[in-house]
């Protein structure tokens, strides 16, 4: 490992994803750390994630909005979506909705598709601001045009139930197909207790 030090974050980010690949988590997780405390957010997700999910360590979910949250400080919007998540589920930290929201905003506004399915969901549900199923709508359409899966079901539950839009069952069935074709299992039991297969 001594090796190792000399090298950039990136060349270290880069060697850990090649044992990660591999399956190889136990030898990925040191380069991770690494380039994590050299202050690099893409490892810090990658580091976050080893903690979160115990790959090549034990799980730990605190650690795990630790790095999280370092990434996510630095600007990385898949690191703001789990650091949203973590708080929403009150996992590793006390939950805060309003905190959850802030962060899945944060990551929205750089055009990641989870987080806006994630943002539809707070609006949708008044979860860390006001029922809104009009900005909950626009949310899920935003993912769902990104072929997020989650978005695209969701978006065509908003449309069969008129929830920010009105009622559409030809545009709700088209959104769930697509997230049903994807493998999305409610999207594909949707479709069939409606006959829509």
């Amino acid at each position: 490992m001594l090796l190792a030090s000399c090298q950039s974050p990136e060349l270290l980010l880069q060697q850990a994803r090649g044992y990660a690949d591999a399956g190889n988590h136990v030898e990925a997780l040191p380069l991770y750390r690494e380039a994590a405390e050299a202050g690099l957010p893409e490892a810090q997700l990658a580091l976050g994630k080893c903690y979160d999910f115990g790959r090549g360590v034990k799980a730990n979910p605190s650690e795990a909005v630790r790095w999280y949250a370092r990434a996510a400080e630095a600007g990385n919007a898949d690191a703001q979506d789990n650091l949203a998540t973590c708080y929403a589920e009150g996992y590793g930290v006390p939950r805060n909705l309003p905190l959850a929201f802030r962060w899945y905003s944060a990551a929205a506004a750089q055009g990641n598709a989870y987080a806006y399915n994630n943002l539809g969901l707070c609006y949708r549900n008044g979860e860390g601001v006001p029922v809104d199923h009009v900005k909950a709508t626009e949310c899920f359409y935003k993912s769902a045009v990104s072929g997020n899966a989650n978005g695209q079901y969701n978006l065509g539950r908003s449309y069969y139930h008129g929830l920010g839009v009105p009622v559409d069952h030809e545009q709700a069935r088209m959104w769930i197909s697509r997230a049903a074709q994807q493998g999305h299992q409610n999207a594909a039991a949707f479709m069939q207790d409606n006959n829509w297969l």
